[in-house]
């Protein structure tokens, strides 16, 4: 599924695997992998009539648009070649590098961005502080990440800096994962997103940009078809130089099959990402390199919790109950899929860091194992009962609903298929309603569902950090909060099993902000993370290895040791600066 997250559309993330802190010091001069050549493109290498051919099963280009804030139909797999990333974080080195940033630094109550001098918009316009406070500004409307912690943004003393007055002094850690993510990106081109400024957020959410769209980043939209978008490379990118070839095409595919015979088959040239079992891996040709990077992403189950059934917390604790989990992960696919110890919001590689000697006393739901017998005794304490092999409540209402999932994702029908089949073998009547990927986004934004597919971590850098992951499925922006998750006051069972415990976990989870160390942080962490375990806003399922792809039959290519190869997604990075080149005759 990639991406989403920003997403949406599908989204997704650059993130840290073991140490949420590790790049906390980052900043302007942290390292620029992407400075070996700015210019505008009149000088360096020869550009070759050559095309880089990739695809999307995101949507028919002709539905899909290229406005980040409007998630819905939002191809985010061409916005990120279109536009520019605010910074890029390398898992390799555990560091963020600078991107259309030149510099990002924290004094007390402010933050402060420096664009890089030499960003522009194709036109030849200067990518300045005005369009950078248009975006904020309007992503202050949407819940941007930022505005957990900012008061407000205004121009700095010249037009590349950008200044947020924070709320309060905020942990420098939660501030860079805020903008940090590789779907983060400098999108609002003032002429065209000024006039929302001063209208609802829906006007901007429904403002589907696909004529004169402005580009910054290292190609421009040429054209779309039904069949493919058609992208040529931007002269006025800070990094043309490093781009020597003139096309990207990327090509619709309705279903990760087709992506990888185009892949194995020579047809494409790269894929930001695509699921590819063990059998499909070792059968790609040797020119082609599978490059995997930490996703902390995954399969999960999200509920509608205005749902008469999936609104009990009984019924969902049965469900997780249900599930064999390994089983999911090992008909998904093994070798790219990892099941949490512990049913909560956090990254199954960070589970044990952060819960440490509590780790045991959450609860696993039996993530080997079918607990059908408990999950019969959740039913029955809330008023079910079996009939006829299908579970009822007092009134005779089965527990039935349409289980969402997006086509095309083969991975995640397969996990689909298995979650379906373990429920109504319990005696839930579900049905799989497989919908394209804009369907699917709106359908869930609009609250119009009861339970179904979804990912359970935001993804990326920020995921290491159990801050956001946590919040994240409390308010799930990247539906627009269509899960209508309850986060008020709360009595659950204590952590320690002895008595009862009172927690506002959405109140809780954002006194982090204001702490500057793990240590301050873990208790509270350790709180909301039990409060997700008993509650359930999500059923985590499993955590990918992201896999994307790169092929050398007409491409320079980094070796496979490469540091270069730690930037998600490397398709969209590795041509950015340099280092994805089209071969000579």
């Amino acid at each position: 599924m990639l991406q989403a997250a920003g997403a949406v559309g599908v989204s997704a993330l650059a993130g840290c695997s073991d140490n949420a802190g590790s790049d906390d010091g980052a900043s302007g001069d942290g390292g620029s992998g992407d400075d070996s050549g700015s210019g505008n493109g009149s000088s360096g290498p020869e550009v070759r009539e050559a095309t880089m051919v990739s695809a999307t099963n995101n949507g028919v280009p002709t539905n899909m648009h290229l406005n980040p804030i409007a998630t819905q139909n939002y191809d985010d797999i061409v916005g990120a070649h279109v536009f520019e990333r605010f910074v890029a974080y390398n898992f390799e080195t555990q560091e963020f590098e600078m991107a259309g940033l030149e510099d990002w630094s924290v004094d007390g109550e402010t933050f402060t961005l420096t664009i890089r001098e030499d960003l522009n918009w194709e036109n030849g316009e200067p990518v300045t502080a005005r369009d950078l406070v248009t975006q904020f500004q309007l992503e202050k409307k949407t819940a941007g990440a930022i505005w957990d912690f900012a008061e407000s943004v205004e121009e700095g003393e010249d037009e590349k800096t950008v200044v947020f007055e924070l709320t309060e002094e905020t942990n420098p850690r939660l501030l860079r994962y805020a903008i940090g993510s590789q779907s983060d990106r400098i999108y609002a081109y003032h002429p065209v997103y000024e006039e929302f400024l001063d209208q609802e957020a829906s006007a901007v959410q429904q403002f589907e940009w696909e004529d004169d769209v402005v580009a910054n980043g290292s190609f421009s939209l040429e054209s779309k078809s039904e069949q493919a978008w058609t992208l040529t490379r931007n002269e006025e990118y800070y990094n043309a130089d490093n781009v020597n070839f003139a096309e990207l095409q990327i090509l619709q595919r309705g279903d990760n099959t087709a992506l990888q015979q185009g892949m194995r088959g020579g047809e494409l040239d790269a894929m930001s990402s695509m699921f590819a079992p063990p059998n499909i891996a070792e059968s790609m040709p040797d020119h082609v390199q599978e490059i995997n990077t930490p996703a902390k992403w995954g399969y999960g189950i999200v509920f509608n919790h205005e749902h008469e059934h999936f609104g009990d917390q009984n019924v969902r604790q049965a469900i997780a109950h249900v599930l064999n989990r390994e089983l999911v992960a090992q008909n998904a696919g093994p070798r790219t899929k990892a099941v949490p110890e512990v049913a909560t919001a956090i990254a199954v590689d960070d589970q044990e860091r952060w819960l440490g000697d509590q780790l045991d006393q959450y609860e696993t739901y039996g993530p080997g194992t079918a607990q059908t017998d408990t999950a019969a005794e959740l039913l029955r304490d809330a008023g079910y009962s079996k009939n006829d092999g299908v579970w009822e409540d007092g009134d005779g209402n089965s527990i039935s609903a349409q289980f969402a999932t997006p086509s095309g994702w083969t991975d995640w029908t397969t996990a689909t298929d298995t979650v379906v089949d373990q429920l109504n073998s319990f005696g839930l009547d579900l049905e799989i309603d497989s919908k394209p990927i804009g369907d699917f986004y709106g359908d869930y934004v609009d609250s119009n569902f009861g339970m179904g597919a979804f990912y359970w971590l935001p993804g990326g850098a920020r995921s290491s950090f159990p801050f956001y992951p946590l919040r994240w499925e409390m308010v799930c922006p990247d539906i627009d909060g269509g899960h209508a998750f309850p986060t008020g006051e709360k009595t659950l069972p204590a952590i320690d099993g002895s008595g009862e415990m009172t927690i506002s976990p959405l109140e809780e989870i954002r006194e982090i902000t204001s702490m500057t160390s793990d240590e301050e942080a873990t208790e509270i962490i350790r709180r909301v993370a039990w409060h997700h375990n008993q509650t359930l806003p999500f059923i985590p399922v499993t955590e990918k290895q992201e896999q994307t792809w790169i092929s050398g039959q007409k491409f320079n290519t980094p070796e496979s040791d490469a540091q270069v190869l730690g930037v998600k997604w490397a398709s969209q990075w590795l041509p950015r600066v340099g280092e994805f080149t089209a071969a000579g005759n």
